[in-house]
């Protein structure tokens, strides 16, 4: 059922192939914001004939920072909820249909949880916050957020990779998260976060990060 209160958060750079069709899935839950990071195909004139927010950045920002442009606008647009889904058609729109359920469950944050990680940085990353604070797979695009919870816990930190500090820092004030395992649709070209080299280092510094800031909050601790 529509709720006017929830949105979904659709980065997107080059998805003309499959942005159309998931927004006509998702479009009966919620509204819908597509941050448009300077696609050069026909992405633009595939969404000026659609209902959906369209915000198209000045210049291309990348995944992370689009999602922050797209939270912001839900905190502007005074939504409750907002759910994080790729452009790319990976995610299946039942995995979005639970998440909405659980998010009205009272939970903070409901993730989706990836049974194969296709980067050797996700698995480091996932093996790390799964020891230390009982969460696989934190990188999941497939996330869904009470706003209310989650916009003072760094939602709009500009370094907040793919959620992952919000999500931590939600652990960390012992808010209810929920997560499960989400059903994988392999895309049919390459993928658009950084590519491989890019991508890997990017998460392996956001890694490294996380751990010295682990360390530093033990040792302020003691």
């Amino acid at each position: 059922m529509f709720n006017e209160k929830l949105c979904f958060i659709l980065p997107s750079y080059n998805e003309e192939k499959t942005l159309i069709n998931i927004i006509k899935e998702i479009k009966k839950f919620g509204k819908i914001i597509v941050v448009d990071d300077c696609s050069t195909d026909q992405t633009s004139s595939i969404l000026s004939s659609l209902e959906v927010t369209n915000i198209r950045n000045e210049i291309n920002l990348g995944y992370d920072l689009s999602l922050n442009v797209g939270f912001k606008k839900a905190i502007e647009l005074n939504m409750d909820y907002a759910i994080t889904i790729d452009a790319d058609g990976q995610h299946d729109v039942d995995d979005a249909k639970k998440i909405i359920n659980l998010l009205y469950s009272g939970n903070s944050i409901v993730k989706g949880k990836r049974k194969y990680l296709p980067r050797i940085s996700e698995k480091f990353f996932s093996l790390y916050t799964n020891t230390f604070y009982n969460i696989f797979d934190p990188l999941c695009g497939l996330k869904g957020y009470n706003l209310k919870d989650c916009k003072g816990l760094d939602l709009l930190n500009p370094n907040n990779i793919i959620g992952t500090k919000t999500l931590l820092n939600v652990r960390r004030k012992k808010l209810n998260i929920a997560e499960f395992e989400i059903k994988q649709i392999k895309r049919s070209d390459v993928p658009r976060y950084g590519g491989f080299f890019n991508a890997n280092i990017k998460i392996f510094k956001g890694l490294f990060n996380l751990i010295l800031n682990d360390i530093s909050n033990l040792f302020k601790i003691s």
